[in-house]
């Protein structure tokens, strides 16, 4: 407890300091506070302090390390000049020489000083040698606390499915391979930040109690929190007990902050307050809600099709994958619609937080009148070999039946490359002509060219066509006719591949 102004008023008022002309007598060395001259041989407990530790010099005395309140002095001397240190906080040192003595307080409390000397001789102008040192002291509560921070991040989730296409044409008995991508996206936001923990205060002071009227505590800049002692202020704490406070407050943000616990006494209390603080920081969120979504291919109701496709926690997530569109049988208007379905987790503990839908459509037309054209890379794949889905168009015309006079069946013919060869370059596309209109595609457009070729395939061999000049150009001439019509730029149209 530092000596008050009140109590050196009392004490000049008594006689017992003496204020000189020009401010108190000055130190006769750089001491951190000017010394106060006080009359006779005062001791701490006269000038209302709580406790004194005394050194005669040198009977008792020339310096050391002593143990004081719940910490050390350490002071030494020439006879003359003091120096000290503590690791205890010291409210005053009287240094007494002569008839009378320096008083050094100090306010807040020191923790070492140094060049302190007592009273000057007026005779000789140096200060009278030393007498005695005494430390004066008090204690203050030991106040200890924790800050233990909390908040909540809450998950969202954006979710969309979408396709390479958005429309098909299919001849009937046609599939289609469809890659679809689902994209789920997580984003997250913060809230409730939360400080609370506990202020312990100990009353270190071997004799009296700390009579206690308050404890605050407070998160910089001025946030008050809610403190819990389960006592009623004021109140008593004996001498080598503690006191344990609980506090919470709710926070705006996480911002880094200070939390500071003030415990405040009595003026008539011999052990003084005290204080502690704590940082406020956050971390890791204390409780995530949603954090981790499963997606599922779903049906029109949402019941799951198919396992999960992926699941994910706190982070976005993009996956492809490939699904058959097809057969259709009968000509008309048909619509595929793919539906995926999100779900996150509360808490982790399985109950579903959010729930997200999304959805393709792929409008598909299986033409009524006409048909549509495919190309020959779709007939090669799509036989009873594979290995794309079987179209069963081939049944009508048979993988292995045997090709003209080429020695190959269809299906040999369809994968052998042409590499140049004006003979397979038409048997390439008369092949797919041919299974084009099996397939129900208008073949008007072409029919004279195809008629033109099954008469030179009934005619001439590979090796015949590979000599002559004029059936090279006339194979030629018709692959191409036949091409551009299985690509669908003459005839029907073409069908989607």
């Amino acid at each position: 407890m530092n000596i008050t102004r009140k109590v050196l008023t009392s004490l000049l008022m008594m006689g017992m300091f003496t204020v000189f002309l020009g401010g108190l007598i000055p130190s006769a060395t750089a001491a951190s506070v000017e010394p106060i001259w006080v009359d006779d041989n005062p001791r701490c407990t006269d000038l209302g302090y709580v406790y004194g530790l005394k050194f005669d010099y040198p009977e008792d005395s020339t310096g050391g390390i002593y143990p004081i309140g719940t910490g050390t002095v350490t002071w030494s001397t020439d006879g003359t000049y003091v120096d000290w240190s503590s690791t205890f906080g010291i409210d005053a040192v009287i240094v007494k020489g002569g008839n009378n003595a320096n008083l050094y307080a100090y306010s807040p409390e020191s923790f070492g000083d140094n060049g302190l000397v007592s009273p000057t001789n007026p005779n000789t102008k140096k200060p009278y040698e030393l007498s005695h040192v005494e430390f004066c002291f008090d204690y203050e509560v030991a106040v200890s606390k924790t800050a233990v921070t909390s908040f909540t991040r809450e998950w969202d989730w954006d979710l969309e499915k979408t396709a390479d296409v958005t429309s098909l044409t299919l001849s009937p008995g046609q599939t289609y391979q469809v890659t679809y991508t689902v994209t789920a996206d997580a984003s997250s936001t913060d809230k409730d930040w939360k400080v609370e923990g506990v202020i312990n205060i100990y009353n270190p002071d071997p004799t009296y109690p700390a009579i206690l009227t308050g404890v605050s505590d407070v998160i910089s800049p001025s946030l008050a929190a809610d403190v819990s002692c389960g006592v009623t202020f004021p109140y008593s704490l004996a001498k080598g007990q503690t006191l344990t406070c609980t506090y919470s407050r709710d926070l705006p943000d996480g911002s880094n902050r200070t939390n500071t616990a003030t415990v405040s006494v009595d003026s008539a209390s011999k052990v003084g307050g005290g204080s502690a603080t704590a940082p406020v920081t956050f971390g890791a969120p204390t409780k995530e809600i949603g954090q981790c979504a499963a997606v599922y291919e779903v049906d029109t109701n949402g019941y799951p099709i198919l396992p999960e496709i992926f699941s994910m926690c706190r982070q976005d997530y993009t996956y492809t994958y490939k699904a058959w569109i097809g057969p259709y049988e009968a000509c008309g208007e048909y619509q595929v619609v793919n539906k995926v379905k999100l779900v996150s987790d509360l808490y982790g503990n399985g109950t579903e937080y959010l729930i997200l839908y999304d959805d393709h459509t792929i409008a598909v037309t299986v033409p009524c009148y006409g048909g549509c054209t495919l190309t020959p890379g779709y007939w090669k794949t799509h036989s009873m070999y594979g290995p794309a889905p079987y179209d069963d168009t081939w049944a009508l015309l048979g993988e292995n039946t045997p090709f003209f006079l080429s020695g190959k069946t269809y299906y040999q013919v369809l994968w052998t490359p042409p590499a140049g060869n004006a003979y397979y370059i038409l048997a390439y596309q008369y092949i797919a002509a041919e299974l084009n209109f099996l397939n129900g595609a208008n073949s008007s457009a072409v029919q004279m060219a195809f008629n033109k070729a099954t008469d030179l395939f009934n005619t001439y061999t590979t090796a015949q066509v590979a000599k002559s000049k004029d059936l090279k150009a006339l194979f030629t001439s018709l692959a191409y006719t036949l091409d551009q019509y299985n690509n669908g730029y003459i005839g029907p149209g073409h069908c989607s591949e």
